[in-house]
């Protein structure tokens, strides 16, 4: 390419070369024709003197070789004074085309000077006014340079003053000297950047937590001569952070204080409440003899009745205590779901039927067994079942069912053609002792565990609980449980042969 480049015309040295011995080789041809025209005019103005003797100058041939040897010296005066001016001009365009490059070469290097210098001036107004802090530390820890945000940080007046007070950063800024050289291998062995938070010293002796960010600069070798970084307060995001983290705990340790003290409390109201039932069941139907006034009768029902209320209610916050304390351990084996949703259809036959709530079932043909405590599922569809037929009027249609799904999942439902519940209210209702507002859940009663211990119990099994409602269209609640818990029928067979 160079060879193409420069093809046709001479090197630069050899072009100076020829420059340089251009004018001698005129000057000397001038010198000579001179020489020659002068020694011509002395023979013609005295040929005596300097002819020999013998040699006359009027003859015709002096006189012609005079002439003929004028006209060659003329010939070569004229050729030097031209070679001469044709030298000056190649040397005064060589001296043009050199001055051009250099003025070229002048101005590409202020244009380098100049964006250099905007570069610099940019770069120091960032520094200069940048929020976070700016160092560069030499291999000891002094201070090179730093910035003015790092400077009122570190509550210094002038970058002079810090760098006359501190000759070992870590040793003197650093709040934990144990940890010191561990805190500084970490912040540098974090390949190019590393960043760590560091608890510092100020001038005044304040202390503040900051995230010091640092980069190893090095030379040409790989030695390492300097470190550069920046520094952020992160006092108050620190503060803030522990705050919460110890809100946390608290609130944890709180709800964990209830959830145990309600298990304790309910297992001890259980035993006396179950004595109330009891004699109240035998005054109800008279096992010890006749009563002397039948309204007893009606009032033994009453208690009774309320009795069983509060004790479901009490086995409700037990469940739901044990299962937010971790302490709700599942009896697994396989359940029957035919059996399992009849039997808990005929616990609230007698509800529905007094309020004339028609009952039905709808479930698939040959429905596979599933694992899982039996309890606890009947716990879900009785509850389920008692809130559609309270909150469903005369004349109105619960249905209970199951279905498996494409996934190999067992979904239970109970729907319900009740008054519903409005979409922004069913987070509310699937939340403990919270109820949605309105005249017909007041009458209703209760206290808002059904729904909240039907989602604990269904998660408690890996499943999960879904609400879908509206208003004066009925609610449908569905427990679907995992594909893990479905068992075929010949694997149930063979466990239920084993259990047995």
């Amino acid at each position: 390419m160079d060879d193409k480049n420069h093809a046709g015309r001479p090197h630069p040295r050899k072009t100076r070369g020829l420059t340089r011995r251009g004018p001698a080789s005129s000057w000397l041809a001038l010198l000579l024709a001179g020489a020659g025209l002068l020694s011509i005019l002395a023979i013609l103005l005295r040929p005596d003197a300097v002819l020999p003797v013998g040699i006359d100058p009027s003859q015709p041939a002096f006189i012609a070789c005079s002439l003929l040897a004028t006209l060659i010296l003329l010939s070569v005066a004229i050729h030097a004074l031209r070679q001469q001016g044709r030298d000056r001009d190649a040397a005064i365009a060589e001296l043009s085309t050199a001055n051009a490059a250099l003025v070229a070469q002048v101005g590409r290097q202020q244009a380098a000077l100049e964006r250099l210098g905007q570069s610099e001036r940019k770069y120091r107004e960032i520094y200069e006014t940048a929020m976070e802090g700016m160092f560069t530390l030499d291999i000891q820890g002094r201070f090179l340079s730093a910035n003015p945000a790092l400077l009122k940080l570190l509550a210094y007046d002038s970058e002079a003053q810090l760098q006359a007070e501190i000759h070992d950063v870590p040793g003197q800024i650093y709040v934990d000297q144990q940890n010191r050289d561990a805190i500084t291998q970490s912040l540098l062995g974090q390949a190019e950047v590393g960043s760590a938070p560091v608890e510092i010293r100020r001038r005044d002796g304040a202390t503040l937590w900051v995230a010091i960010s640092a980069r190893i600069i090095r030379d040409g070798q790989g030695r390492a001569i300097a470190f550069q970084g920046s520094v952020r307060d992160i006092t108050q995001w620190r503060r803030d952070r522990l705050a919460m983290e110890q809100a946390v705990k608290t609130a944890d340790m709180a709800n964990r204080a209830k959830s145990e003290f309600l298990a304790n409390m309910t297992h001890e109201l259980r035993t006396p409440l179950n004595a109330v039932i009891g004699f109240s069941e035998i005054i109800a139907t008279e096992a010890l003899g006749p009563l002397g006034n039948r309204a007893y009768r009606e009032y033994a029902h009453d208690i009774h009745d309320s009795g069983q209320m509060l004790l479901s209610l009490i086995n409700d916050i037990l469940d739901l205590s044990k299962i937010q304390a971790g302490r709700k351990e599942l009896s697994e084996k396989l359940v029957d779901v035919p059996r399992l949703i009849r039997s808990s259809m005929r616990m609230v036959a007698e509800q529905a039927d007094k309020g004339g709530v028609l009952l039905e079932t709808e479930m698939e043909a040959d429905l596979p067994p599933v694992r899982a405590d039996e309890v606890a599922l009947k716990q879900i569809l009785s509850n389920l079942l008692s809130n559609a037929v309270k909150f469903t009027p005369a004349d109105g249609k619960v249905v209970c069912g199951a279905r498996v799904e494409g996934d190999g999942a067992l979904s239970l439902f109970v729907r319900d053609t009740g008054i519903g519940i409005r979409e922004e209210d069913i987070a509310t209702a699937m939340q403990p002792f919270r109820q949605i507002e309105g005249s017909l859940t007041r009458n209703a009663g209760g206290v808002g565990l059904g729904l909240p211990l039907v989602l604990a119990l269904a998660e408690l099994h890996g499943g999960t609980a879904r609400l879908e409602s509206r208003i004066s269209a009925g609610t449908t609640v569905t427990v679907t449980l995992p594909a893990g818990r479905v068992q075929s029928a010949p694997l149930a067979l063979l466990r239920s042969l084993t259990q047995g």
